[in-house]
């Protein structure tokens, strides 16, 4: 048997593999130790624990190179010039040392030979508690840092191009609603131009996805929000989006890298491209289909596949969307349509997708659907259908996604009050305590309350969600909040 010789590139790819898990494992650890610090006295054992084994990492990784450096770029962290990838357990680690760095604009955080475990300590203490200065924060928080005399700790300040993201971030939402709508206006371009058998231009959709990538980047609350628009006169236009940015988010929660996530957008976004075909007095039909109906409707995956084959511009196609195309209406266990499928495994895209379309589809009204199921109600039907429909593993990332109570339920509150919840949190002892915005007050009137955090008592005042509501029961259109605001952003501004 031959023995595979390694090449010089492959010894490379090693190196840069190794150097990425290093700088995963001290992304997390100080990630803790910082988050100990905001909770504990500096000699508190706990702390201390913490601190040691980030102390451990950040020497072993200086056996081999000359500094451990973080680096914030392109909203994505890097260590030692090498990109840290992460994945649902490392997400939130890394939302919450960029938040941090952001906060007091910097750019790099560097650890130098010679820094020992109590230097590194004092820094962890400091870098935790030190509040971010109005004016000037990274220059500010550099002259605190040096009258702490720490040698061995080297900052850079954030580069300009990443501040003014930042500072574009209150036109953010109005962007989101601009391009979440431009790109029904392009998937109807889309059917029309097939159906016309002109051109379709991919690079135009290529575009929407990376703005709908940067945007997902810079606020994936609000763009996880824009999903509950639904517009029941273009359904499959509308579903179509709110899949693709459902889809997106959560590859960006499995740590997918842009290209990745624009290709997942791209595969999202034509997914029901089969359904073109397929008249709309079946697609909409009130009453049971009958067994022929039911043929043609289970045909849509083979029509999108063929479709997406034909295109003038496959080559800017990623092969993925093929699969989804066809696959999104298998199920883990392979049951579902196309039946007689072949395959024993289901693609990664596809699973995705099909997390993500099912829950869009059974949170919108359509003629020949008995009940429009809540945002909460289908993620508990979901969850007992794990392992059986939904891959497990994404079905519970997509949960902590979207929370127990998904970005956009009506909820009643132990108050008396009614709200939306507009974000959620990720720590599992706050699974049951979002931000919600309150739009009626004790008595039932409605009123364009605040935003609360259920986490916090407000003037004495500690909220509890007691039920989720029916929004259709109120006739409330949760759509119409979240369109509404990033106008209330931009009066603010």
């Amino acid at each position: 048997m031959l023995r595979q010789v390694k090449t010089k590139e492959d010894y490379v790819i090693d190196d840069r593999d190794n150097l990425a898990k290093k700088g995963q494992d001290i992304l997390v650890r100080l990630t803790s130790s910082m988050k100990t610090a905001q909770i504990y006295e500096p000699n508190n054992q706990t702390l201390i624990d913490q601190v040691n084994v980030l102390f451990m990492f950040i020497q072993d990784a200086l056996q081999n190179e000359s500094e451990a450096k973080l680096q914030l770029r392109e909203n994505t962290l890097f260590f030692n010039s090498v990109r840290i990838k992460y994945d649902f357990a490392t997400y939130e680690s890394f939302k919450f040392l960029a938040a941090e760095f952001k906060k007091k604009e910097i750019g790099v955080l560097s650890f130098d030979p010679g820094i020992i475990e109590d230097e590194l300590k004092a820094f962890i203490v400091f870098f935790a508690n030190t509040p971010e200065a109005e004016d000037k924060p990274f220059e500010v928080f550099q002259e605190q840092l040096k009258t702490q005399r720490m040698e061995h700790v080297y900052l850079e300040k954030l580069h300009p191009f990443e501040m003014l993201s930042d500072l574009e971030e209150k036109d953010a939402k109005k962007l989101a609603k601009k391009v979440f709508f431009k790109s029904i206006t392009h998937l109807r371009e889309v059917f029309e131009r097939e159906k016309e058998q002109k051109r379709i231009y991919l690079k135009t959709t290529r575009r929407l996805m990376q703005s709908i990538v940067n945007l997902i980047i810079q606020d994936e609350t609000f763009m996880v929000g824009l999903s509950n628009i639904k517009n029941y006169d273009e359904y499959t236009l509308n579903h179509s989006i709110n899949v693709c940015v459902l889809s997106m988010c959560l590859g960006r929660r499995l740590g997918l890298d842009k290209r990745e996530l624009i290709e997942l957008g791209i595969a999202a976004f034509f997914h029901d491209i089969g359904k073109l075909d397929i008249p709309k007095d079946i697609l909409d039909k009130p009453g049971r289909l009958t067994e022929q109906e039911r043929e043609i409707i289970e045909r849509h995956p083979h029509l999108g596949a063929e479709i997406l084959v034909h295109l003038k511009e496959f080559s800017y196609l990623p092969v993925r969307a093929l699969y989804v195309a066809l696959e999104h209406h298998l199920k883990t266990d392979l049951s579902g349509y196309p039946r007689f499928w072949k395959k024993n495994s289901i693609n990664l895209y596809s699973q995705i997708v099909e997390i993500c379309d099912f829950f869009d589809a059974v949170t919108t009204d359509r003629p020949y659907r008995k009940k429009t199921f809540t945002r909460h109600e289908a993620l508990s039907m979901m969850l007992e259908k794990s392992g059986e429909e939904f891959n497990p593993h994404l079905l519970k990332i997509f949960a902590n996604m979207v929370g127990v109570y998904p970005i956009g339920s009506l909820v009643a509150l132990s108050t008396g009050e009614i709200g939306i919840v507009t974000e959620t949190h990720s720590d599992m002892s706050s699974l049951l305590q979002p931000k919600v915005k309150l739009i009626t007050d004790s008595k039932g009137n409605k009123v364009d309350g605040e935003t609360v955090d259920l986490k916090s008592e407000i003037n004495g005042i500690q909220r509890k969600i007691v039920k989720p509501l029916n929004p259709q029961k109120y006739n409330i259109r949760i759509s119409d909040y979240f369109l509404a605001e990033d106008e209330q952003t931009a009066s603010t501004n």
